[in-house]
């Protein structure tokens, strides 16, 4: 999609507003998410950006009668402020002093005493936030309503089309484990949590347990489905084509049924089978108000996430060797990318953040198996390299010796979901960009080469990668690391590297270690890798008895020599990153021809 004119903002907003005054609303809420809560949405259903303008990621948006407010976080300050139109929206960066997040906004419409009806999408919200919601908004004159349908899409007249893409079967050399064998554990979950229903609503989630993928959503493998699980029976609701011998290699395991008939068939499903009350498990952040509508008679189960999640977060031995294939591929791309971009730029030739972002895709399609980008590409130059999440690189900014160079990116390529960073800079480097860039590598390195006991959690390890940073006086506002799926979301839980991160870390999870600097209108530093963890048989036992357990990287990507000061550097630092890239030049090297394979040995040299 598209970003709407401001115009077709301006008109969208007054038709919603319309559209509330005839329901008695004095508020609508709109959140960035689909009904399967997902990151990256289908084009149907980016509501917020049609109404609003603003297309990163995460942000929600309240509308009133006489204002309309977004609400994003530090990622997306920057994004933000240009996307929208200051006249029609005011934006709430989310982090800075006395601002107020969007629960705090709607209690300080409810402390102002006046009647308030909040109108929402129940099937857009998950249970965490209605609950949230529900707290804050409580008194005698004031009401939380869902609304049947969704208003915006009554006033978006141009709304695309499902893409209802054909599914299709992961072979069995990429998932390491059939779908049998995964429900059979999922079942036995179940029983252990005293569920009799099971309803996963999050794609990945459906994907990743049925072994099967689509291309519903940009950049995730998905197709859109619910899948309602009991003790036995696998139904998988979908409009979407399933050939038939995808149906006739899962049955009797899995069937199918139309999407339209989810809503039903889980509510006929929620009541009571004679005098005992049905169990149904609802995962408080993978499953929306609506679904919990439909339940209603049954017994709801919350005090879990659903157990696909922590399965799916720690990959098998196929997965993992499938990840470090891809990225070994995903590494050659970018080499290969970096170098032309460096020939192209000494032969005086004038590239933009759009040039380069293209000039990467294409490296990226050449290789086998290449799938799709698994985010927009991140290609911020300048002053842009300080929007940490800057998905639409610029056909206007050009490339100019003297600045920085920031380029997120990734691919979904044969079982395998790629992401790193790698901040380059545009001539020669200044001593204040090396600076910087050494204390962000620092962080990176120490917390790549951190050992740790089982039962550590991310929350523990994010203040390593800060350590340096924070000693300068230094910080980033955004998480250290995020799980990785394995040819599913680049974006997985539950697993992270930040000051929430309470999931302890297990064997098999890949993560990321992506500390950064950034300041607006000079520029920002990332150094992103992906890791998966795994045990440590070498180390002395724990005094708990607990396994030892560390990082092994699956990105292969030299950091650029330029901007590193390796006088700064500590010694076991040093020697990090040298073995990292004598394991760089050794992987690639044999798959790279002529100037790029020179190139890639140059930038590996020793520290």
């Amino acid at each position: 999609m598209s970003l709407p004119a401001g115009s077709e903002v301006g008109a969208r907003l007054a038709a919603l507003r319309k559209a509330m005054a005839e329901r008695g609303l004095d508020v609508y809420l709109v959140p960035s998410t689909d009904e399967h809560q997902s990151e990256f949405v289908p084009a149907t259903a980016e509501r917020r950006q049609a109404i609003s303008g603003f297309n990163g990621s995460a942000g929600d948006v309240a509308v009133l009668a006489d204002s309309a407010h977004l609400f994003v976080d530090s990622r997306y300050h920057l994004q933000a402020e240009q996307q929208t139109d200051p006249a029609l929206y005011t934006v709430h960066k989310l982090g800075l002093d006395g601002e107020r997040d969007l629960p705090a906004f709607l209690a300080d419409l409810v402390s102002q005493g006046k009647p308030l009806r909040v109108g929402f999408d129940p099937f857009l919200h998950n249970l965490l936030a209605m609950d949230q919601l529900a707290s804050v908004l409580q008194g005698e004159t004031v009401s939380l309503t869902p609304v049947t349908g969704n208003l915006v899409d009554e006033v978006w007249t141009d709304k695309p089309a499902p893409a209802q893409s054909t599914v299709y079967a992961l072979p069995a050399d990429l998932t390491g484990e059939s779908a049998v064998q995964k429900l059979g554990r999922v079942r036995a979950a179940m029983q252990a949590q005293g569920a009799d229903v099971l309803v996963l609503s999050k794609l990945d989630d459906v994907a990743w347990l049925t072994n099967l993928r689509g291309r519903d959503i940009p950049h995730n493998p998905v197709f859109d489905a619910y899948l309602v699980v009991t003790d036995d029976a696998a139904v998988c609701f979908t409009d979407n084509p399933v050939p038939d011998d995808v149906q006739q290699a899962l049955a009797p395991a899995v069937t199918f049924a139309p999407g339209e008939a989810f809503r039903d068939r889980l509510s006929a499903l929620a009541q009571a089978a004679g005098d005992v009350e049905r169990r149904v498990w609802l995962d408080r952040q993978g499953t929306s108000h609506g679904v919990r509508l439909l339940t209603q008679g049954a017994k709801p189960l919350y005090q879990s996430p659903n157990p696909v999640g922590r399965m799916k977060a720690c990959k098998n031995e196929a997965e993992i060797a499938a990840s470090l294939e891809g990225h070994v591929r995903a590494g050659c791309a970018k080499v290969r990318a970096f170098h032309e971009l460096a020939q192209r730029l000494d032969a005086g030739q004038r590239l933009s953040e759009a040039d380069f972002a293209d000039l990467l895709y294409g490296h990226y399609a050449r290789e086998a198996d290449f799938f799709d980008l698994s985010f927009p590409t991140i290609a911020g130059y300048g002053a842009n390299s300080a929007i940490v999440h800057y998905s639409y690189p610029s056909a206007e900014v050009l490339l100019a010796p003297g600045g920085l160079l920031l380029v997120d990116s990734g691919i979904q390529i044969a079982g395998a979901t790629t992401d790193d960073t790698r901040t380059v800079a545009i001539g020669d480097a200044t001593d204040e960009q090396r600076r910087l860039f050494t204390h962000v590598l620092r962080g990176h390195i120490r917390l790549a080469m951190q050992r740790f006991p089982k039962g550590t959690s991310g929350q523990t390890l994010d203040v390593l990668a800060r350590s340096d940073l924070w000693n300068q006086g230094l910080d980033y506002g955004h998480g250290t690391g995020h799980g990785v799926g394995a040819f599913l979301n680049v974006h997985e839980g539950p697993q992270n590297i930040s000051s929430r991160g309470a999931v302890p870390l297990e064997v098999g999870m890949i993560v990321s270690d992506e500390p950064g600097y950034y300041k607006g209108g000079w520029g920002g530093i990332r150094l992103e890798n992906l890791y998966v963890v795994e045990q440590l048989d070498a180390l002395p036992p724990h005094p708990s008895g607990s396994p030892w357990l560390g990082f092994s990287s699956l990105t292969v990507l030299p950091f650029e020599p330029r901007m590193i000061d390796a006088q700064a550097l500590a010694a076991e630092e040093r020697a990090w990153l040298n073995a990292y890239h004598d394991r760089v030049r050794e992987t690639l090297s044999p798959r790279l021809d002529g100037a790029a394979r020179d190139w890639l040995q140059a930038a590996c040299r020793p520290v």
